[in-house]
């Protein structure tokens, strides 16, 4: 009897075990997900040198297109003008408008409240959370394809975070998107 609920606790003990360690299913960066995004910034590069020059100006003011120069170096970090920035996926191709993500000792998470346009655009809030408290907040627009003749829009937030600042930028092009968050590293 004793032998028969040992085994029973212990067979307990491994299936919770791996229940604990499954691997989680949120969105973040792997070798896969690092040659998607070369792949989409390569893309994205050709398709502005392809555009007419009177179309290539109408990136986001707020914007820097060196975005689209940034070179992956291994599957977390990434180099844009010589700085070493580490860099997660919260969305290529496909994009989620939901989502949760550890990214530097902070949970992302993100979501729709409605379908809020004619277009089927959605307005998506973001909150950035250290523990159990929000420490920022921000509403991006996604607009599932482009209006006018850009040839890539990119439009980025940057947030001053208590312990840095990171920046979440967003890339459509020919409706296929790529959303990231950097932090310096």
């Amino acid at each position: 009897m004793k032998k028969a609920l040992f085994v029973l606790l212990l067979s307990l003990i491994v299936l919770v075990s791996i229940c604990i360690t499954r691997p989680s299913t949120t969105p973040t960066s792997s070798p896969n997900e690092a040659s998607k995004v070369v792949s989409f910034l390569n893309e994205a590069k050709e398709n502005l040198n392809k555009c007419d020059t009177t179309l290539k100006s109408p990136l986001n003011p707020q914007s820097d297109p060196a975005y689209l120069n940034m070179t992956i170096l291994s599957e977390t970090v990434l180099k844009l003008n010589g700085e070493l920035y580490e860099y997660v996926v919260l969305g290529v191709q496909e994009v989620n408008f939901s989502g949760e993500v550890l990214f530097k000792g902070y949970r992302i998470i993100w979501n729709t409240p409605k379908n809020i346009t004619t277009t089927g655009g959605q307005r998506i809030d973001f909150k950035i959370y250290k523990g159990s408290s929000v420490v920022d907040s921000f509403v991006y627009w996604y607009i599932p394809f482009q209006l006018d003749s850009y040839c890539v829009s990119i439009y980025t937030k940057a947030l001053e975070l208590p312990e840095e600042e990171i920046t979440f930028i967003f890339i459509h092009i020919e409706k296929k998107d790529l959303w990231m968050a950097l932090a310096k590293r």
